[in-house]
């Protein structure tokens, strides 16, 4: 038995080991191709010639501008996420070099190197590399946490006027959003200041614990996050909070139990919200239902989430009825159609919504045709991968309303739906 659990042990170590090296040579690898990659100009239009751009903080190398486009097929990832790994392996490499070679050579994993890098990015190279030498051979034998909280220590020693500018400008960068849907439940992220977010903790602990009577079924946590839904109506959180500071007065606990009980119904404010959903031949609904700008829920949470909310319905696209434009630019009913067929950007792994971004002519519009401007020819596209089409460094084929074929300069290709991205082999 110990011999196994022995032999087990050491088998993930030996793996641990290989996912190190693994992850060393990909940043090496993405640095190396940075550093040779050109598209080929005999290909470009003269207007657009490739350009070197720098991606990474001072003292990096410049690049095509169209790698992150090539490097997100190579890495299976959006265009946005493979320009953030192209910047972390830059910055390590060209303004860390010393702890690039311990990475490398294995000495210090390769996330908490990337991370470390990011973290001194607004510094001088000089002043970065400077930081991160002290940092190496006394972060080995500390956690995440403690690793990081020695590296912002040393960073503000080593500029402290700098240190003061960038809670400045991260006071400027405040903000808060709400993004991603999950199994009916979205996230909700924020930068606040620090008297705020402390207002805001406390405060949705209060409304959670006015809430335990009426959803006594309901975790804390869970009882704060119905809280912060009750805080954006401002006047449905008052009239909480003001029942909950009311004494009950002897002989009178009526008007103290309606003010706690009052439905929120009569504070809710108009939502303006639309939501998909298909119904069957007889009348019966789709399981899942779309949600603008949040994605799929079932049916059955739409139901309870709308409650008793105002409802309006509204005629869906007849897009096998949808009539083609001769003119360059698609109409309203045109465009929407594009992003109902295909609600994320039609390039290599790309998550970015359709909305608002260009939508391209697969092929190009020319003046006296008729018909151009119509589904099976117009694909969302934001504005680097569409200067990449036209420079004709990407080359793009339509085989249908929500199918796309593209090519790589470097002569890779990705079948693109609205289910996802396919690398196809040779």
């Amino acid at each position: 038995m110990e011999a196994m659990a022995r032999q087990q042990a050491e088998a993930i170590r030996s793996a641990m080991t290989r996912r190190r090296r693994a992850e060393a040579d990909l940043l090496a690898s993405i640095c190396e191709l940075a550093e040779c990659y050109r598209v080929d100009t005999d290909e470009l239009l003269a207007v657009l010639t490739e350009k070197r751009i720098r991606v990474g903080a001072e003292g990096t190398p410049l690049v095509s501008e169209f790698l992150s486009l090539e490097l997100a097929g190579l890495l299976e990832c959006s265009p946005h996420a493979a320009g953030h790994r192209l910047i972390e392996a830059l910055n390590l490499k060209h303004r860390h070099p010393k702890l690039f070679a311990a990475v490398v050579e294995l000495k210090v994993e390769a996330s908490r190197a990337v991370k470390a890098a990011a973290r001194c990015s607004h510094l001088r190279p000089e002043v970065a590399e400077a930081v991160t030498l002290r940092w190496l051979p006394r972060q080995g034998a500390l956690g995440w946490t403690a690793a990081f909280n020695l590296l912002d220590k040393l960073i503000i020693e080593a500029d402290r006027a700098a240190a003061q500018e960038r809670e400045r400008l991260a006071r400027e960068d405040r903000g808060v959003h709400v993004w991603g849907l999950f199994d009916g439940c979205m996230n909700l992220t924020g930068r606040l200041d620090v008297l705020d977010a402390r207002s805001l903790d406390v405060t949705a602990t209060r409304v959670a614990r006015l809430l335990e009577d009426r959803f006594p079924e309901l975790t804390l946590q869970q009882r704060r996050a119905k809280a912060l839904g009750i805080l954006a109506n401002p006047a449905h959180a008052l009239a909480l909070l003001q029942s909950g500071d009311q004494p009950t007065l002897p002989g009178d606990p009526e008007h103290h139990e309606a003010a706690r009980s009052r439905p929120s119904k009569v504070y809710r404010p108009e939502l303006g919200l639309a939501v998909h959903i298909h119904a069957d031949s007889v009348g019966g609904l789709a399981p899942a239902a779309r949600v603008d700008k949040a994605g799929w829920i079932t049916s059955r949470l739409l139901g309870e989430l709308l409650g008793e909310a105002k409802v309006t319905v509204h005629p869906v696209i007849d897009l096998a009825d949808l009539d083609p434009s001769d003119g360059y630019e698609p109409g309203a009913q045109l465009k929407r159609a594009v992003e109902i067929v295909m609600p994320t950007e039609m390039f290599p792994y790309s998550n970015r919504s359709s909305r608002r971004l260009d939508l391209d002519h697969t092929v190009p519009w020319r003046e006296g045709y008729r018909a151009q401007t119509r589904l099976g020819n117009l694909v969302p596209l934001n504005r680097r991968a569409h200067r990449a089409k036209t420079a004709r460094a990407w080359k793009s084929l339509q085989r249908g309303p929500d199918v796309l074929v593209w090519e790589s300069p470097l002569g890779y290709r990705y079948e693109l739906t609205p289910c996802g991205t396919w690398p196809l082999r040779e």
